[in-house]
């Protein structure tokens, strides 16, 4: 049976036996939309047995479109610190949830709501899903972490692609790539399987997946290390 709560008008939940799908009413990621999400993540991470996370979007074309430009105009030297921690800390709550975390993308996934989607274990895509960080042709480079996460996921030449050119990485070549786990015409409904499939996994190959994957532990020469001096 599946409940549907609404946590305000630009944020809903939808839980199963197995599952929590968090969707997203509005693909631009203002301030406040990311304070919400933070405490919804928060108080999912306290549940008694937290359940795997879908995270998904309600508009019909975008994903997510990154963070809100007209709150980005306003940032000065000071401010800009601030926006970027709660960005990052919003990639770190998904990174760092009890249970698996999957990603549902359709259409347009681009800016800050790339970042995000690859710091979820898995991403389920459209075969119309685009990835991108378009913010590179108005001279912003991502705050939220996919500048310096996305080589490890991409690999340079396609990291040079998203990030220098802020060309489009289509569905295809990121499940080449190993960034998308599978391409579904109904990317939810998958999303949600994948989840549940992950769910029955011991929880010490999560542990170790996200471990190899982090940036902490892959330094700038791919060489997988134990500690840094």
């Amino acid at each position: 049976m599946e409940v549907d709560r609404a946590v305000s008008s630009t944020l809903s939940l939808i839980r199963s036996e197995e599952t929590t799908t968090v969707v997203l009413q509005s693909p631009i990621l203002a301030r406040r939309i990311l304070g919400e999400i933070a405490i919804v993540l928060d108080e999912l991470k306290l549940e008694a047995s937290p359940r795997p996370l879908v995270l998904a979007s309600a508009h019909p074309t975008i994903f997510l479109a990154g963070a809100h430009l007209g709150e980005i105009a306003t940032l000065d030297h000071r401010s800009c610190v601030a926006y970027a921690e709660l960005g990052r800390s919003i990639a770190d709550r998904l990174a760092s949830h009890p249970a698996a975390v999957v990603a549902a993308v359709h259409g347009s996934c681009s800016g800050g709501g790339f970042d995000l989607t690859m710091a979820c274990d898995a991403v389920i895509a459209s075969p119309e899903a685009t990835f991108s960080h378009p913010g590179v042709h108005r001279g912003l480079v991502t705050g939220w972490g996919g500048s310096t996460g996305l080589d490890s996921v991409l690999g340079s030449p396609f990291l040079r692609r998203a990030l220098l050119e802020g060309s489009e990485l289509d569905a295809a070549t990121m499940k080449e790539l190993g960034a998308v786990h599978e391409i579904a015409t109904e990317p939810r409904g998958q999303a949600c399987a994948t989840a549940r499939r992950l769910s029955r996994l011991h929880p010490s190959r999560l542990a170790s997946w996200r471990l190899l994957r982090s940036s902490t532990f892959v330094d700038r020469f791919r060489a997988f290390v134990v500690e840094k001096s």
